[in-house]
């Protein structure tokens, strides 16, 4: 795209030129079907995640499983869940479906578009938020080429937990509260309007809302820092009216099927250290696996940002940069939402950073700053004409055509998503249907969520990773078992097991297999499953 702003032109006539373009606006017909930046963004996104190879990492988590069930057992019985009934270690026990919203659009989806549906679903709330990011880190920033950057690197860094599950709508909540609160912090009063209906809808959705009431505070403590620091009449009134802001969002969140009993089953699911350090996307994020050096090159913009712009850097920037590092640090799922707060954060100081002529610099840094700054102009002045996403529309409706006509074009299968079985039971799955198996049978979380799509209601589970719903004391159970310590026995006993479902290089596969109490009914390689002969 570089090549189409002539280069062959000297820079005085290259600035001519964009001076010229600035004063003709292109004809009507141009501005609405050629797409913006953000339109690519979104289509180039949609495309990957749910027509291209990575679309089936969406379903790489069987939580997707259960979401899908509990929908259509709420559209069912058109009422929300308050008791289990996908396990028979559990059942009907008291069960907080705080998700019971996204299960219920996931199950209608399903229920018109199969998998398929949900997949495409997902992909487009995760390409509309890197689209919109992209957005608002350039109205923030000015600098198309920080916004490119930021964008791509967020969009990099947030794949380490790209899937079909309700936190992506947390991931375009929080950016779109976040650039409400920097509106009103430029002025705009009205922009906290729209932050209640938010809430109201963010609370029943995902279990993030509390970093909405974050957020919140942030802004709340930045503001509280101004005015002792000034002392503006001005200020004082921004506090009050982020006070009233938090108050009436903080009441909208106990409009949920279980009022103030959310709020308390949250904090002691959020507070419990044994699983926050048992669960593998609540621990730090390993920088040498796959995929985390995205964030770890955002750690180091974050730092070179501070030391190039450190003065232009506002308090709130400043405070929110902070904590999306502890958070991200803190725990591998926050990656995505660290990394867009990042980038709505980072971007002003970076684009300053980077701005020609700010310090003494080398001539080939001066030049090449210079042409950078001139081709973010021009590229920033075709963002705003291009605004009608006609292309971007049309895409999308092809799309959803595609999924409701199960993932066809004609005889070609052009979306076919489905659970991979190479990390499920699908086979063993199959095999546990044709036995009739429908219960006693210990199967570990990581499979649950599957077992409960294709299996429900004709068998119901041991454990799954409803977490919160078990408690500590069943997952500490479960662990003996799962990884085979010497009291591998009890959890097996107490619960009358006679079949156990699990990976072929389990530690529990490898004692089950030298056990004479057990024996082996099926194996892949993927999946085993025994069966207690006495």
């Amino acid at each position: 795209m570089l090549n189409t702003l002539s280069p062959t032109v000297a820079p005085s006539s290259k600035l001519e030129s964009t001076n010229r373009g600035s004063d003709k606006q292109p004809s009507n017909w141009v501005r609405w079907v050629l797409p913006s930046i953000a339109d690519v963004f979104f289509l180039v996104l949609l495309g990957i995640r749910a027509f291209g190879p990575a679309g089936k990492a969406l379903l790489g988590d069987a939580d997707t499983g259960w979401h899908i069930r509990n929908g259509e057992i709420i559209w069912a019985t058109r009422a929300v869940p308050h008791t289990d009934s996908f396990s028979y270690t559990r059942s009907g026990q008291p069960w907080f479906a705080w998700e019971w919203l996204y299960d219920l659009v996931i199950g209608a989806i399903h229920h018109v578009a199969g998998l398929n549906g949900v997949v495409l679903f997902t992909a487009v709330i995760i390409a509309a938020t890197f689209a919109l990011l992209f957005h608002f880190i350039l109205r923030r920033s000015g600098s198309f080429a920080v916004a490119v950057a930021l964008t791509l690197l967020a969009a990099a860094a947030a794949q380490v937990h790209m899937l079909a599950r309700p936190h992506v709508l947390s991931w375009l909540f929080t950016m779109l509260w976040v650039e409400a609160l920097y509106r009103f912090e430029e002025g705009k009063t009205s922009a906290l309007y729209w932050l209640p209906p938010l809430m109201l809808l963010w609370v029943n959705v995902h279990g993030g809302f509390i970093l909405g009431l974050v957020m919140l505070g942030i802004f709340g403590v930045a503001r509280v820092w101004t005015y002792a620091a000034a002392r503006r009449k001005e200020d004082l009134r921004d506090i009050v009216k982020l006070a009233l802001t938090m108050c009436a969002c903080l009441g909208a969140t106990f409009i949920t099927p279980y009022g103030y009993q959310l709020h308390v089953h949250v904090y002691q699911y959020l507070s419990n250290g044994f699983l926050m350090n048992s669960i593998s996307e609540f621990m730090s994020p390993n920088f040498h696996a796959e995929g985390y050096g995205y964030f770890e090159l955002l750690i180091l913009l974050c730092v070179l940002g501070m030391m190039w712009a450190r003065e232009l850097v506002s308090v709130t920037d400043l405070i929110i940069l902070l904590f999306a590092l502890h958070a991200g640090l803190y725990a591998a799922r926050n990656i995505p939402i660290s990394a867009i707060l990042i980038g709505l954060a980072l971007g002003p100081a970076l684009a300053a950073a980077i701005s020609p002529g700010r310090q003494e610099q080398p001539q080939w840094m001066a030049s090449l700053l210079d042409a950078v700054h001139d081709i973010s102009a021009n590229m920033s002045e075709m963002e705003r004409r291009f605004k009608y996403h006609a292309l971007a529309l049309i895409m999308l409706a092809g799309a959803m055509a595609i999924a409701l006509n199960g993932g066809r074009v004609g005889s070609a299968q052009v979306l076919s998503a489905h659970f991979d079985e190479k990390e499920f039971p699908v086979a063993a799955t199959e095999f546990i249907a044709r036995k009739g198996i429908h219960d006693h049978m210990f199967n570990s979380d990581s499979w649950s969520g599957y077992l409960i799509y294709k299996l429900y209601p004709g068998m119901k589970v041991y454990f799954d990773d409803r977490h919160d719903f078990y408690g500590e004391s069943f997952v500490r159970e479960y662990l003996r078992a799962s990884n085979a310590t010497w009291q591998w026995r009890e959890p097996l006993d107490r619960y009358e097991i006679k079949w156990a479902l699990v990976g072929a290089n389990s530690p529990l596969a490898s004692v089950l297999k030298e056990d004479k109490g057990w024996l082996v009914q099926y194996d892949d390689g993927i999946a085993v499953v025994f069966q207690r002969t006495h």
